[in-house]
C-alpha cells in the first residue's frame, strides 16, 4: 500500500523553523530571568548536637510501619553562637540545615534494612508545632554504615531561635531489622544573612 506525503514549500517550512526558534528562544530567556542567584551569606554554623542523639533500634521491627524516635528538649546554644561570631539577632535572617548524618553508633553495622528517613524539628511545648528539615527518600539499595541525608530548604529559626528543641526521627524499612542496631544522627545547621 502506499501513501502520498505531502511536503511544505521551501518557504513555509523556513517560517515554521524561525517561528519554533523564537518560540523556543522566549522560553528560555524567561527561564533565564526567573532564576535568582541566593545572595545570602552564611554567618555561622549550629552543629547539633554534641554528644550526638543515640538511639536504638530494636531487632524484628516491620516493614508496615513508621517507627519514630523523639529527643527532646535539646538546647539550641543559638544564643552563645550568636555571641560568640559577633553577629547580632537582627543580623540573621534565616537557619537552615546545612548536611546531616544518620549512622550506626561505632560505624560497623550494615543499615541497609532502612528505606525512608525523615527528621523533624518540634517545639518541645507544643509537639504538635513541627516541621521536616532532613530527609531522605528512597534510601539507595546497598550496604552502608551511613545515610547521608538531604537538607530540605525549610527555614526553622523559629525553632532555633528558642532555648530548646525537639527531635523526632521516622524510620521506614525494606527489611525487617536483623539484630539490636545502636545508631546516632549528627547535623549542621547554618545562620544566614545579608
Amino acid at each position: 500500500m502506499k501513501t502520498d506525503v505531502t511536503a511544505l514549500p521551501c518557504g513555509q517550512m523556513l517560517r515554521k523553523v524561525i517561528k519554533i526558534s523564537v518560540l523556543i528562544s522566549l522560553v528560555a530567556v524567561m527561564m533565564a530571568m526567573s532564576c535568582k542567584k541566593d545572595d545570602r551569606v552564611e554567618l555561622f554554623q549550629l552543629r547539633y548536637p554534641p554528644p550526638p542523639i543515640e538511639f536504638d533500634i530494636l531487632p524484628g521491627l516491620n516493614t508496615f510501619d513508621t517507627h519514630i524516635y523523639t529527643f527532646s528538649p535539646l538546647p539550641t546554644e543559638y544564643l552563645a553562637r550568636l555571641v560568640s561570631s559577633g553577629y547580632t539577632d537582627e543580623d540573621v535572617i534565616s537557619i537552615e540545615p546545612k548536611k546531616a548524618a544518620l549512622s550506626s553508633l561505632f560505624g560497623d553495622e550494615d543499615i541497609n534494612f532502612i528505606s525512608k528517613v525523615s527528621i523533624y524539628v518540634y517545639d518541645p511545648f507544643i509537639p504538635s508545632h513541627k516541621v521536616e528539615f532532613l530527609y531522605l527518600e528512597p534510601v539507595p539499595f546497598k550496604s552502608k554504615t551511613v545515610i547521608q541525608l538531604f537538607p530540605g530548604i525549610t527555614d526553622i529559626t523559629e525553632w532555633m531561635k528558642a532555648e530548646y528543641f525537639g527531635v523526632e526521627i521516622r524510620l521506614n524499612f525494606r527489611e525487617n531489622s536483623p539484630s539490636l542496631t545502636e545508631m546516632k544522627l549528627e547535623f549542621d545547621l547554618r545562620a544566614l544573612g545579608k
